[in-house]
Order: C-alpha cells, then structure tokens, then sequence
C-alpha cells in the first residue's frame, strides 16, 4: 500500500507519495495534484506486482566513462585474448566526448554522432572494434553489475562497411 503525505509549503500544498514492498527499495515522488499522486502510486504498485518495475535511479547518475573505468579497474578485460588492445581504446573512449554522456541518456544519436567523428580518424572497422567495445561494457554492466537500462543502444547503430 502506497503512502501519501501532504505537505504545506509557503505557496502551495504538495503530496509525497512513498510506495514500499519488501525485498525493492522504496521509491518516491511528489506531486501537485493528489489525484496525479494516487494515479501514479497505484501504476508503480501494479509494476512491482506483476515484475514489470525496473529502477533506473543509478543509470541515471552514471556517466558511460565511469562504466569504462569500472570495467577496467575490475579487470574484466584480462579475460580477452588482446586485452591490451581492450585497455587502449577505452582510454581513447574515456578523452571522447561520448565518455561524458548520462547513461541513461545515451541513445543511437549520440553513437551516429560519434561514429562520424570517429570515422575521420579511423577506418570504418576500426570504428566497429570501438561501437562492440561499449556494446560489451553496456552489456557488462546490465548483466554483471545490475544497472537496470531499457535495452543496448549500440545494437540499434548502423555499423560501418568493411573496406
């Protein structure tokens, strides 16, 4: 059963609604409209009902460049047969402005733009080694590491023709 709290402030009156079940962390909003509060509340309550609830609140707050740190500082990378070649292209990702790009924000935009700046440099299959690098470290981190995203945007980018 959800919770909601009225709170007075100087201006208006808003409500806190708090939904709690055992076993997920307790997820909150506010709203104006106590109608908009009770609506929402009872949409999360049937997700967490049915397993269809995911929290994005920590893909929300990282950035892809500290999912490339992690992944090296985990050394997940040494598994790799070339893990030199895996510890040097997320160190170029890392001084690329992808790299600062919100997690849960990244989208097939951001990886065309990046595959358009990064073609210029490199070879198109060179650019298709860096979109799987992330691909890879996206996947790592839905699978291993439990941050929860929608789906990997790098399967929805084009990937460049070999020469």
């Amino acid at each position: 059963m959800a919770s909601i709290i009225k709170r007075k402030r100087k201006t208006k009156i808003t409500y806190l609604v708090f939904v709690r079940r055992k076993g997920v962390k307790a997820i909150s909003k506010s709203f104006i409209n106590k109608t908009d509060a009770k609506k929402w509340a009872r949409a999360v309550e049937r997700k967490l009902d049915t397993g269809d609830y995911s929290d994005y609140s920590e893909a929300s707050k990282l950035l892809l460049s500290d999912l490339f740190r992690r992944y090296i500082g985990e050394q997940k990378h040494k598994k790799k047969k070339s893990w030199k070649m895996y510890e040097f292209r997320c160190n170029i990702l890392l001084k690329d402005p992808i790299a600062d790009t919100n997690l849960l924000r990244l989208s097939s935009k951001h990886l065309a733009e990046f595959r358009d700046r990064k073609t210029k440099e490199v070879g198109p299959s060179t650019f298709n080694k860096y979109l799987s690098l992330i691909s890879v470290v996206i996947d790592t981190a839905m699978q291993d590491w439990g941050i929860y995203l929608p789906h990997n945007q790098c399967r929805l980018v084009k990937k460049g023709k070999r020469t």
